[in-house]
Order: structure tokens, then C-alpha cells, then sequence
């Protein structure tokens, strides 16, 4: 069965739900999304030629890897200003997203990082204007976050970028762990007798104009047509996946000695880029370590790329590691509560914070809500009901659903119906509320202290399920 379901994967290019396969390749007809998802697990449980995407949509994967044309890049360029405290400190971000070889999205922020700092830089006037109606730091290296995605980051000295990042990112316990692809790196592997000392030394071996590094859009440019030029000699080389490129790039680092694992390359290569969470195990089958991720790939394969700058906790996850578990979740905030949960009926060793401690996030007004987020069931939507002084509840629903008793029960839900939260359950409401907070510009939520009655909110459910474009909105909600 399992190849036939191959067969009827290479000739879609796109990919093909559960549902999809399940009715052309099993001829079984009705069945629910959900279980249509199970069918198609079983069929190829073990099968590393297959792998589901953030869509749900089930792939074959080529040559046990990410294709280079198939695979979604962000170039990346920082500028970073010397103060008189001899700290440097960023003023400038650009990235530019390419997929399937064409730009899809550009992002470009200035960072105020106080007036006082600002008079203190020597900044061009017209440029120290500019920076003065930059944003904060924080709200800036957010934004970028946020824009990033599951894209695999470039730029000439990537690592040095992603390092300045995390270091305003980890005081939100939040990090940067896409995959990179270092210029400077590739350019010495690829032509052995360069050793650029500046991004304008690889654009002079490929003939391109040169850019001023002091602004960032143009250097963003700049890396793209280098990447591209790059690509080619690549596949000169017959390097054809991310993967094999990435080895390349680090050779003289010591290789992973996957020996010592239950689970080798292909394994990791099959994780699917969806979020979800995923647990380490030893030798005893003792959970060592819970972790969360918007991508599971992008995370998973992280720990193992031969980077000379791994973290110690990295290192010491490798040296305990034996077996990995993962489960997908439908969105980012599932996933944190699942993990949230795991923490605490494990309690591993490796994980350094076991409990949930204050975000540095506001949490505004809202307080009584439903957020409306994408299921890890196909064809389903998870809704969050966060109402004050109550337990966090969650609803999945199908998008052609009828019967809408099970979501009016919740709504009739009562307070004095209700002990005091329990310390988990509080622990609950703080990540949901700190994550719509720091995320309401991109969630979908209803805000219930503004919505006229139970069947007012029941019609704007119902509505937004038959919606065609409910995947592509960003925003669906009333204030």
C-alpha cells in the first residue's frame, strides 16, 4: 500500500491531504478528517520517504533531505554601532524571504535605542533622524522573530546576527534556532583561494557591484545575489539539499556519531515542519529534556549541525540523548502548554526551568476571550476559552461543522461552578494570556467583553468556519 501511496505522491507536486489519499489511493469514501490522518500514518508508519508539512499536506521527501529549490531562505543583515561604553548596539535590520526563487516578503526596522545613546553615536545627521524614530530594541528583534518563520537564515557573518538577536530575545526566554548558512563559510569552501574579509570581497570575485555595509537594504540584496551565484557552483558539486549543503559548510568540526543514538539522519530529516513538542529519553527510558517548537524540523535538526559555537546545554543534551518522541500540535500556543505540562509530570533533569515564571509581557485588557487557532486534526480548528478567574478550556471543531452544543456549554460555563485554580491551571492562563498579548497582531481571537451574548459569539464562530479564507486571514477579531 505504502507504494502506491508513493506513486500517487510523484505525480502531486503540491503534496496531498490525508483525506486526499484516503479516498484516492484506500478508495475508503466518508471517512473523517481525523481519522483519514491515522489511515495514512499506519499505512507508512517506519516509511522515511514520506513526511507531512505545516499544512498538512503529505510529501515525498527527495533524497533524504530538503531540496535547495524547495527549501524557504531569509537573508539577513544587522547594523551595529560602537557606543563610548564600547558596546555595540543594533540600529538597523533588513531581511528579505525568498521561496521558490523569488522574494515573497521584505522586512526593514530601525532601532531607537534611546535619544541619549543616539547623541552620544557618530551618525550622519539625516541618519541619526532616522534612528530616532526607529523602535525599541525589544519590539524590533520581536518583529523579526515573528517574520522569520521556519526560513533557513543567511547572511555574510550569519552566526554573529542570530547571537546579537538571541541576546535581546533570552530575556523572554524566547531564542533564534533556524538553520544558517554562513557566506563568509561557503565562499572559503566553495573557492579556496578567497578569504573575504568583508561581504564586498565575494561580490568582487562574482563581479558584483559593491554595497555600503552601512546600510542594511542593500547588503540584504547583496547576500541574495550572492546566495544565488553560490548555488550554482553548488550544484556543479551535485549538492542538491539543505542538508548537504550544511555539512559542507562545517567539515573540519567533528561529525555527529549518530551510532550512539536510537535514530540517525533520515529520522531527523522526516520530521515534519510543523509545531509541536518533543521529548529526549536515555538509555532507561528516562525523559530527559521536554522542548517546544514552532518548527519541529528546524528544531530537531539544530541540535545536531556541527556548529563550533554549540551551547553547553546543547552539548550535554547530545551526550544523555538516546531516544526522541515528538508530537505535532496545531499552533505554537498548543504546543507551549503541552510542554508546560510535560515539565511537569517529568520533571527532567536538562530542562533548567521547570517552572512557569513571570513573561515580561503585559498582558493589556483582554481578559475574557476565545482564540481561534489552526488543530493538529485536519480540516479542524482548536478553540482556547480563557474567561477570568476560570480554567483554561479548549474545543476542537471541524470547519463544516453543525452541531455547536459542545461550544455552548463552555459559554454557559459558570464561575461558582468553581474552586480556587489550582497552581497548574494558573500556570496555564499566564502562557495563554502572555502569548496572545505578544502575539495579537497575527492571532485570531474573539473578545468576548465586546460581543453582545452568547449567540452573537456563536454566529462570528460559525461565520468565521465557513469563511473560504478563514487559512488566510491574519486577523479576526472585535475590539
Amino acid at each position: 500500500m505504502r507504494d502506491k501511496i508513493y506513486a500517487y505522491l510523484t505525480l502531486q507536486k503540491a503534496g496531498a491531504t490525508s483525506k486526499k489519499l484516503v479516498e484516492q489511493v484506500l478508495k475508503i469514501k466518508g471517512a473523517s478528517p481525523h481519522i483519514s490522518e491515522k489511515l495514512i500514518q499506519t499505512a507508512i508508519a517506519g516509511d522515511r520517504r514520506f513526511a507531512i508539512d505545516e499544512h498538512r499536506l503529505w510529501k515525498i521527501i527527495e533524497k533524504g533531505g530538503t531540496p535547495l529549490s524547495a527549501a524557504g531562505f531569509v537573508f539577513l543583515s544587522l547594523l551595529t554601532i560602537d557606543t563610548p561604553e564600547k558596546s555595540r548596539i543594533i540600529v538597523e535590520i533588513s531581511a528579505q524571504k525568498l521561496r521558490n526563487d523569488k522574494i515573497v516578503n521584505r522586512f526593514h526596522t530601525l532601532v531607537n535605542p534611546g535619544s541619549l545613546k543616539v547623541q552620544t553615536m557618530l551618525l550622519p545627521e539625516d541618519f541619526a533622524q532616522e534612528v530616532k524614530g526607529g523602535v525599541p530594541l525589544e519590539k524590533a528583534v520581536r518583529l523579526f522573530y515573528d517574520f522569520v518563520g521556519d526560513g533557513i537564515l543567511i547572511g555574510y557573518d550569519v552566526h554573529s546576527s542570530i547571537n546579537q538577536l538571541n541576546a535581546v530575545l533570552s530575556k523572554s526566554n524566547e531564542m533564534i534556532e533556524n538553520l544558517p548558512l554562513c557566506l563568509k563559510f561557503l565562499a572559503k569552501k566553495l573557492i579556496p583561494n578567497l578569504q573575504p574579509k568583508s561581504i564586498n570581497d565575494i561580490a568582487a570575485f562574482f563581479k558584483l557591484s559593491t554595497v555600503d555595509t552601512r546600510r542594511t537594504e542593500t547588503e540584504v540584496c547583496t547576500a541574495a545575489e550572492i546566495f544565488s551565484r553560490c548555488r550554482e557552483l553548488l550544484q556543479e558539486r551535485e549538492f542538491s539539499t539543505v542538508e548537504e549543503v550544511l555539512a559542507f559548510q562545517y567539515p573540519d568540526i567533528d561529525s555527529v556519531d549518530f551510532s550512539k543514538y536510537a535514530f540517525d539522519k533520515a529520522f531527523l530529516w522526516a520530521i515534519p515542519q510543523s509545531p509541536g513538542i518533543y521529548k529526549m529519553k536515555n538509555k532507561n527510558g528516562d525523559v530527559i529534556y521536554v522542548g517546544k517548537a514552532k518548527n519541529l524540523k528546524v528544531r530537531l535538526n539544530s541540535y545536531f549541525w556541527n556548529i563550533a559555537d554549540r551551547l553547553q546545554k546543547i552539548t550535554d543534551l547530545l551526550n544523555h540523548v538516546y531516544t526522541i518522541e515528538y508530537e505535532i500540535t496545531g499552533s505554537e500556543l498548543a504546543a507551549m502548554l503541552m510542554e508546560y505540562r510535560l515539565i511537569q509530570q517529568y520533571r527532567p533533569k536538562l530542562n533548567q526551568q521547570l517552572e512557569v515564571h513571570e513573561r515580561t509581557t503585559r498582558y493589556g485588557n483582554l481578559k475574557n476571550f476565545i482564540a481561534i487557532l489552526p488543530s493538529s486534526i485536519e480540516e479542524s480548528l482548536e478553540l482556547f476559552f480563557v474567561k477570568d478567574a476560570l480554567p483554561l478550556q479548549r474545543y476542537e471543531i471541524l470547519r463544516d461543522a453543525v452541531n455547536f452544543s459542545g461550544l455552548e456549554r463552555i459559554l454557559d460555563t459558570n464561575i461558582q461552578n468553581h474552586n480556587v485554580l489550582t497552581d497548574l491551571e494558573m500556570g496555564e492562563m499566564e502562557i495563554v494570556l502572555s502569548w496572545v498579548e505578544a502575539n495579537k497582531d497575527q492571532a485570531n481571537y474573539i473578545n468576548m467583553d465586546t460581543v453582545s451574548g452568547k449567540e452573537a459569539c456563536l454566529k462570528l464562530v460559525r461565520d468565521y468556519l465557513r469563511d473560504e479564507e478563514t487559512v488566510q486571514k491574519k486577523h479576526f477579531r472585535w475590539l
